[in-house]
């Protein structure tokens, strides 16, 4: 009997620096994570591409946000709205028994885990 190895973890850093509202926000989650043509580049959209991955399979996924200043002080319920998604994302994925986790790194500090969901 043969065993396939599990895919590595997968670990996605996206920079929020200069990020001016919803639209850049989901097209930098779609261009880091890959997201298939049909991504509708709404809430709902990004939540069924976080929930499915299928194009991105790993073992376990780290989704870490950098420099989310600027979104946070002009477009805080956007930010609010994505760490909502995320969390959902997070857990969807512990459900399924994979860890999928996200960090917000500002500058000056360490990373923190915001979302977090695990088996």
């Amino acid at each position: 009997m043969t065993t396939t190895p599990l895919d590595p973890a997968l670990e996605v850093h996206i920079d929020l620096s200069a990020c001016t509202g919803k639209h850049d926000l989901l097209d930098r989650f779609a261009a880091a994570l890959r997201f298939p043509s049909w991504f509708g580049h709404n809430w709902d959209a990004m939540h069924d591409c976080l929930t499915d991955l299928s194009w991105l399979p790993a073992s376990a996924y780290r989704v870490v946000l950098s420099h989310p200043a600027l979104l946070r002080q002009n477009e805080p319920e956007t930010l609010a709205s994505a760490l909502q998604v995320l969390a959902g994302a997070a857990a969807f994925w512990a459900d399924e028994g994979i860890a999928f986790t996200v960090s917000i790194i500002d500058e000056g500090t360490e990373p923190g885990a915001d979302v977090e969901a695990s088996s």
